[in-house]
């Protein structure tokens, strides 16, 4: 299997200092989802434009793209997988009608999350999850898929999907 599907763009190279990687990926975020609208099958996505005290004067969506939460600190940390692939996200969201790329809604029941949409590029382990907000498709993350488990997971939530996921979110 190649790093990259032909239809998509290279991986970031997230090699340097802290500061050079922080740069070089806010860079690609800000170019492909600060600087026009991004839409996913005609639907305009948003993400969390928060920025907060500890965030260094980045925006919450962004951070949950490139990091996750340390258990422990609960501290978000670069996870250099899913951050490398950020270049992919943009691409994924407008391109959904690729064979590779799995379109498929999910009822977390209202007690968790709802329906969410999933885009998932699972011959590359990368998944990007959306919610229905109103008019629009709110961003909450996206992941590179590290385990078996996660792979099962995304596997079962597939087999369970809602029908009809053209409409449904």
């Amino acid at each position: 299997m190649a790093e990259t599907p032909d239809f998509l763009p290279p991986i970031l190279d997230l090699r340097g200092t802290w500061e050079e990687i922080l740069e070089r990926l806010y860079a690609v975020f800000s170019r492909d989802f600060k600087k026009g609208a991004v839409h996913h099958r005609g639907i305009r996505i948003i993400s969390d434009n928060r920025v907060l005290p500890d965030g260094h004067d980045k925006e919450e969506g962004f951070w949950h793209v490139v990091s996750k939460e340390d258990r422990t600190s609960r501290e978000r940390l670069i996870d250099y997988r899913r951050a490398e692939r950020l270049p992919w996200a943009r691409p994924m969201m407008e391109s959904a009608d690729i064979t590779e790329i799995r379109v498929f809604d999910y009822d977390h029941g209202t007690k968790d999350a709802g329906v969410r949409r999933y885009i998932w590029l699972a011959e590359y382990d990368y998944v990007l999850i959306l919610q229905r907000k109103k008019k629009v498709l709110f961003w909450i993350t996206a992941y590179y898929v590290d385990s078996e488990g996660g792979r099962k997971d995304l596997s079962r939530r597939y087999e369970k999907r809602l029908q009809n996921t053209a409409t449904a979110c």
